[in-house]
């Protein structure tokens, strides 16, 4: 009788209280709104309703008229004279604002999507962070580009252009929930890579007019001071991974062709690593063993480098890229193998191949993975990529 009892009052309070038990996470937008917004606030809101995919956004006039697990504020305001709208996010120490004209380039849905995106971020990293989804995650929401990706201890590095248009490096703590920028003024960024102990950063850059490979200090107030060109070539280089935390390898263009190049990033000494192909791309290393893209003919496939002799990993009569070795059994790469790019594992040992993302019906390139989680860029028709993350088990492959 007592079982029946507590059983009864236990169902009461979950219907009474349903929330209590499974909140839905919310982020209270505090808006201030000008004359002449009125009609752009309010298709805003129906494009936040027709996007969002998970917890709760409210809009609101002051932080008392709700409760929500966090607050950011967003003020909206017409100037008359120029006919531009401005759209201005805060949160806390953070501040960034985008502008819209009719009378200008931009797509007025764009200009939309600049106002919604920050608060359908907050809730994408929070349930990064609880691991509280499951399927795909959309990570970021900026109309712009969000693409590439590296992950080391709970922060995912990727380039966006989110920042004045130029394609900057970028960085979500997860732990925080928040983005950072990292802007290397005059110059636009692609590939960056955490070194294995987290202090340095290596990138593809324009700085000096041509693509060069830099590396500089992350989380250095003073970074881009310290910013360092590891190539030397006249002839541009790409796609660079660190070999070990003094060493880097990228490809480096010729005059015919291309080569693959190792460096001493404090030495300056470096050779040339022996490849396969006419051409090579994306190099991936994990102990000393060299993953990368092989053109051979019109057919790209994935080899690697283990001392100096090369072997083929995977060299389909499809297209094979972007090798990322996650363990001494698993390798992670892109391949149109059944007419769109999609993310695949393969079991090295069993030789068994898996297709991760059948369900999405878009090109996906550039994995990066860590702790569970695999991230990736997705490509939608007619819009800029964003970053995408779901859950891995790798025993279970």
């Amino acid at each position: 009788m007592k079982k029946i009892l507590i059983l009864f009052l236990l169902l009461l309070f979950v219907s009474l209280f349903p929330n209590d038990l499974n909140e839905i996470y919310s982020v209270g937008v505090i808006t201030s709104i000008g004359t002449g917004t009125e009609m752009v606030f309010e298709d805003a809101k129906k494009l936040i309703d027709e996007t969002i995919e998970n917890g709760k956004i409210l809009f609101l006039k002051s932080a008392t008229e709700a409760t929500c697990n966090e607050y950011v504020n967003l003020y909206l305001s017409y100037n008359s004279t120029d006919n531009v709208y401005k759209a201005t996010y805060e949160d806390g120490d953070y501040l960034v604002s985008s502008i819209y004209s009719p009378e200008g380039y931009k797509p007025y849905k764009t200009f939309l999507m600049e106002i919604i995106y920050y608060p359908l971020e907050k809730l994408a990293f929070h349930k990064l962070k609880t691991r509280d989804f499951s399927g795909y995650l959309r990570l970021t929401y900026h109309p712009g580009i969000d693409e590439y990706g590296d992950y080391l201890n709970g922060m995912f590095l990727f380039i966006s252009d989110r920042l004045g248009g130029n394609r900057n490096i970028a960085y979500i703590d997860i732990d925080v929930q928040k983005i950072n920028i990292i802007p290397v003024f005059g110059s636009s960024e692609y590939y960056p890579k955490f070194s294995p102990n987290g202090e340095q950063i290596a990138f593809q850059g324009s700085l000096h007019g041509y693509w060069n490979i830099y590396i500089m200090p992350f989380n250095d107030p003073e970074y881009s001071r310290k910013i360092k060109r590891i190539s030397d070539s006249n002839m541009p280089a790409y796609t660079p991974d660190w070999y070990n935390e003094d060493n880097i390898v990228y490809i480096q263009d010729t005059e015919k062709s291309n080569m693959m190049i190792k460096k001493n990033v404090k030495t300056g000494l470096k050779e040339t690593i022996n490849t396969v192909g006419s051409m090579v791309f994306t190099p991936n290393v994990q102990n000393g063993e060299i993953y990368y893209t092989s053109l051979q003919g019109a057919n790209f496939g994935i080899f690697k480098n283990v001392n100096g002799e090369n072997y083929a990993v995977e060299d389909t009569f499809y297209n094979e890229h972007d090798p990322l070795l996650l363990d001494a059994t698993h390798l992670i790469f892109t391949s149109n193998r059944d007419g769109i790019y999609r993310i695949w594992i393969k079991n090295l040992n069993s030789g068994s191949v898996t297709c991760l993302t059948p369900d999405l019906n878009y090109d996906v390139f550039y994995p990066a993975y860590g702790d569970g989680i695999l991230f990736f860029s997705l490509y939608k028709d007619e819009e800029e990529p964003d970053i995408y993350a779901m859950q891995l088990n790798l025993e279970d492959y």
